[in-house]
């Protein structure tokens, strides 16, 4: 999902995963007293009518099979690991499009340590296939360069935490998280017929280095201090040119990013019914070690249950972040949602969601203001079986004419478990 939308997409799928928390505890295989293996499946049926999202709109009809297996280990000891693997087999029932079908592959694994002693130790690795174009028009990478086709890559992301009590009531955490993207297979755009698709894009390479202490001043309440330094380094994607055979070079080779501020998180009233997430602070960056800028930047999530069954959430956010565009991105968002629990196995979600974003690269700044709605409904059938449906409608309007676009997409989907 962009990064502009990741709010949003956040909400909705929590809201869901919420209504199909229906995991059994049984597993499909029992190895020894403390491993598990599960038989993970699902399908996914998805009409749109904008499927480059493209200010000329393509209508298609897709639709996913994704076999999987989980293992899960030592749940309720020390050490626990779980790891997943899926392949998803893409498919579409326009032939017209039968070049964009492919398999795509998703890994993850998840380490921690915890003995109930003051040390906690985290290990998180992932690998994602994934091929869309949204995130990129929302960086306002032109539509016609792009052209007919799906951009596809690889993201991987690898994170390390150790966190440490000095005190009953306050911890101290360090973390490391490298993420990247490759991408994969790159076209000739058909209206060119002289270039790759993803000539104009740049792949990022970034290392961050987080360092937070937490004080624990209610029992439900802690207040911090955040310390991260950012490092992205800039790789040229894969290029082919007929009119321009050498590569031009890059802008910018590498963004630096230091933020510093301070948290809150926990509980907000005496009822437990509003918790919240706050970080705030400044960003300083600098491009290639030049002059250094300042930016503030925050993200605030506040979540509050009205009654037994309703429940609505607000997140606001602004950072600083690299482009795939070889500059930089100023992102700020804005998303309210609304979770209904009908019934005890079906609920429904709305969101709305607002962001403005301004990249500046190539010595051009583009802004991209997009508005996103999201209509949803989950349903557990049984502990095994659960089935989901969406409505998104989005509305891109950019200064750049080519990246403005609006599409409407319902999907459908099932997810199996055993």
């Amino acid at each position: 999902m962009s990064r502009f939308l990741i709010a949003a997409s956040a909400l909705t799928v929590t809201t869901l995963v919420q209504g199909a928390n229906w995991a059994p505890t049984s597993p499909l295989v029992q190895i020894g007293n403390d491993c598990d293996l599960f038989f993970d499946a699902s399908t996914y049926l998805e009409v749109t009518d904008n499927l480059y999202s493209g200010a000329v709109k393509k209508s298609a009809t897709q639709w996913l099979v994704t076999p999987g297996l989980a293992l899960e280990y030592g749940k309720d000891s020390a050490l626990t690991v779980e790891f997943k693997a899926s392949r998803s087999f893409v498919n579409f029932t326009d032939s017209a499009l039968a070049g964009l079908e492919d398999d795509r592959d998703a890994l993850s694994l998840g380490v921690t340590y915890a003995d109930g002693g003051p040390l906690k130790l985290s290990l998180n690795s992932s690998y994602r296939v994934t091929a869309r174009n949204d995130d990129l028009q929302m960086q306002g990478v032109s539509g016609s360069v792009i052209g007919a086709t799906l951009v596809r890559q690889a993201n991987y992301v690898h994170n390390f935490r150790a966190d440490y009590k000095l005190t009953e009531r306050l911890s101290v955490g360090l973390g490391y998280i490298r993420s990247f993207n490759q991408y994969l297979d790159p076209v000739i755009v058909v209206n060119t017929g002289s270039s790759y698709n993803t000539n104009p894009l740049t792949e990022l390479n970034t290392q961050s280095m987080p360092l937070s202490f937490d004080y624990q001043a209610f029992e439900k309440l802690s207040f911090g201090l955040v310390l991260q330094h950012d490092v992205t380094d800039y790789s040229a994607a894969p290029y082919f040119s007929t009119t321009t055979p050498t590569r031009p070079a890059l802008d910018h080779q590498r963004l630096e990013k230091d933020f510093a501020g301070l948290t809150a998180k926990g509980q907000l009233s005496e009822s437990g019914k509003l918790n919240g997430v706050v970080r705030a602070g400044f960003n300083r960056y600098n491009f290639d070690n030049t002059a250094t800028q300042s930016d503030p930047s925050y993200s605030i999530s506040l979540s509050h249950v009205l009654t037994e069954r309703l429940s609505h959430s607000l997140t606001l956010g602004r950072d600083i972040s690299a482009s795939t565009t070889n500059g930089r991105m100023d992102s700020t968002t804005y998303v309210y949602g609304v979770a209904f629990a009908a019934a005890e196995d079906l609920d429904f979600n709305l969101s709305v969601s607002k962001s403005d974003v301004e990249v500046a690269a190539n010595s051009l700044l583009t802004t991209i203001d997009t508005m996103t709605y999201v209509l949803g409904a989950s349903y557990k059938y049984n502990s095994h079986l659960s089935f989901q449906a969406n409505y998104n409608f989005t509305d891109a309007s950019s200064s750049n004419a080519t990246s403005t676009f609006n599409s409407n997409t319902f999907s459908v989907s099932a997810a199996f478990r055993y």
